[in-house]
């Protein structure tokens, strides 16, 4: 599967700040690059939904550190979380 392949399965999946913060099952999604610097690996991306992402409570909106705060969700959850919503994609 080729990176490009992968950001688009992960726009499928629901945004796991909302599913897992709210319970809500919010679509469709942006693939958000997690990490920093240039050599972004497209396999290492969250679902995110818009707000999420780039909104004022979102990754970008917040900026990284904030956002950590304030979801209590560090690049790594959100991967695992993205992660097993690969998998219910695939179920």
């Amino acid at each position: 599967m080729s990176g490009a392949e992968h950001i688009e399965r992960v726009k499928r999946c629901r945004c796991v700040i909302c599913l897992h913060r709210f319970g809500r099952n919010t679509t469709p999604c942006d693939a958000h690059h997690v990490g920093t610097g240039e050599d972004r690996d497209d396999f290492a991306t969250a679902s995110l939904c818009k707000e999420h992402h780039q909104g004022a409570t979102g990754v970008h909106g917040l900026h990284r550190r904030a956002f950590e705060r304030m979801w209590k969700a560090t690049d790594i959850l959100l991967l695992a979380w993205t992660n097993r919503e690969l998998a219910r994609l695939d179920a």
